[in-house]
This record gives structure tokens, sequence and C-alpha cells, in this order.
């Protein structure tokens, strides 16, 4: 393969804790379409292409911030 090497580069930045949008809505309580929605928005980062997408788990589970108070 030619770009083999490019490959190598990008692999380390990709999480292992991945799961579909689907998976995602599901453990986070929020339908697909809000999925989606924060993805587009830049709210939750997604790895993929067209619309083969995942997401990381740990990003997905990160503690939630409520009037500067951490919740998790």
């Amino acid at each position: 393969m030619k770009h083999k090497h490019l490959l190598k580069e990008v692999a380390p930045t990709i999480p292992s804790d991945l799961v579909s949008v689907a998976e995602a809505a599901e453990i986070s309580g929020m339908t697909c379409p809000t999925v989606w929605k924060k993805i587009r928005s830049g709210q939750l980062r997604a790895w993929g292409v067209r619309r083969c997408y995942r997401i990381s788990l740990s990003e997905l589970l990160a503690p939630v911030v409520i009037r500067g108070e951490s919740c998790g």
C-alpha cells in the first residue's frame, strides 16, 4: 500500500473504546438524531466516514459539569 505510513501516524490518535451512533444514543439516553446533531455541532467528536461514525465511550461518558460542580 502506497500510503501505509499515513495510517500508522493516524492510528494512535483514534480511541480504542469506540461505539456506534446507535449504541451511543442508547447508552447516553439520547436519540440518534440528537447524537448526530452533537457530532455536527462539534459537541461530540466522532471518527469515521460518511454515515459510519464511531464515538469514544469515555468521551461520551465524561463527567458533566452543572453550575460549576462535577457530576460523575
